[in-house]
């Protein structure tokens, strides 16, 4: 067993990372400086500055792959994406084991996709932080919410003067997106997610739901059902993402559902 700021982590960094990453792509993480030749890389905490050229390149590199319309609707997908990616392993690691990944701005870099989305993720220094007392809920959100994703949602606001409330939803939809996409009990990611918006800042708990679904394998999934649209369907794929919110609920449960 290794110590990591100051806490205990069984088998170390590199066993924490694998475990991560079994659950899906989106967990993956990589530490450390990026391997010599894999140009591309953002440094997060430069992304917060609304005027700066690490910003203007993910959001142009969002724009031109998704074929978006305007670079306000590209921002809308941009928090969704980038929720629901950058600090997804954090908040399943939380929910699962009540420990908090730093992925404070400062200790992450970003890799945009120049497809859509996020290529990659890469923590600078792996580190535990100490979790509060209320079993680690506002120290996830205090690293999650308040130091990253909501000033990155102030970012875009005023960069492409996309609505702050659109911004939000896609927030908290990519953040619980990194728990429904995981192959983790339902249940449990259900009452984390509860735990994860008590006292949240940024309004979130008002801007969706979860549900649980039985899929036609027999296998349970917590979904996600906005009440924020992110303009998906503005994209050059001309599709509603599965969560849109103007789709009805029944319809977003049913096609939920019949996915194996």
């Amino acid at each position: 067993m290794n110590t990591y700021g100051g806490r205990p982590v069984p088998g170390g960094p590199e066993g924490t990372l694998a475990s991560l990453a079994a659950h899906g792509p989106r967990y993956r993480l990589g530490l450390g400086a990026p391997p010599d030749g894999e140009p591309g890389w953002l440094a997060a905490d430069r992304l917060l500055d609304p005027h700066g050229p690490e910003l203007s390149r993910l959001l142009d590199t969002e724009h031109r792959g998704s074929g978006h319309r305007t670079a306000h609707a590209a921002a809308l997908t941009l928090a969704a994406v980038y929720a629901g990616r950058v600090t997804a392993a954090a908040v399943l690691h939380w929910a699962l084991t009540g420990r908090v990944l730093d992925v404070r701005p400062g200790n992450v870099l970003v890799r945009p996709d120049p497809g859509h989305g996020i290529a990659g993720v890469r923590l600078r220094t792996f580190r535990i932080l100490d979790a509060a007392p209320d079993g680690g809920a506002g120290t996830v959100q205090d690293a999650v919410l308040t130091a990253h994703l909501l000033p990155l949602a102030d970012a875009l606001r005023q960069r492409t003067r996309a609505g702050l409330r659109q911004l939000r939803g896609g927030v908290a939809h990519g953040c619980a997106t990194a728990l429904g996409a995981s192959r983790a009990d339902p249940a449990l990611l259900a009452r984390r997610w509860a735990g994860f918006l008590d006292g949240a800042p940024g309004g979130l708990a008002a801007l969706g739901d979860v549900a649980t679904v039985t899929r036609r394998d027999g296998t349970r999934r917590l979904v996600y059902l906005r009440r924020t649209c992110c303009l998906f369907y503005t994209s050059a794929e001309a599709v509603r993402c599965a969560s849109c919110c103007l789709t009805s609920v029944d319809e977003r449960l049913a096609a939920y559902a019949g996915r194996a």
